[in-house]
C-alpha cells in the first residue's frame, strides 16, 4: 500500500481496514473488526496525535473516502467496507 497519511499508526489502521475489506470479498462479516479499527484510530487521533483532533479525524476520513472512491467497480463489497469505515469516522466527528 502506498502511504496515504504521513503517520505510521494511521497507515497501519488503514491497512487493517483494507484487510477487512479483502475478507469482505469472500463473504466475511467484518463490521465489528472495522468498528474496532476505527475506534482505535479515533482514540489515537484524539488522545495521542498532536494537533487538532477534529482536523486529524477529517484527514483520516478523507483518506478513507479517497480509497473507497478509487476502488474498482467490480469490487463492491470491498468498497462498501471502506465506505463503512469512513462513515464511522464521520459519525465519531459528530460526537
Amino acid at each position: 500500500m502506498e502511504t496515504l497519511i504521513n503517520d505510521t499508526y494511521l497507515n497501519q489502521s488503514i491497512d487493517k481496514i483494507l484487510r477487512c475489506a479483502t475478507l469482505a470479498l469472500y463473504g466475511e462479516d467484518v463490521r465489528f473488526s472495522v468498528l474496532l479499527a476505527v475506534h482505535d484510530a479515533r482514540d489515537y487521533l484524539v488522545n495521542v496525535k498532536a494537533g487538532d483532533p477534529a482536523t486529524n479525524q477529517k484527514v483520516f476520513h478523507n483518506s478513507l473516502t479517497a480509497l473507497a472512491n478509487s476502488t474498482h467497480p467490480s469490487m463492491p463489497d470491498y468498497k462498501k467496507t471502506i465506505e463503512y469505515a469512513a462513515t464511522l469516522v464521520a459519525f465519531e466527528l459528530d460526537d
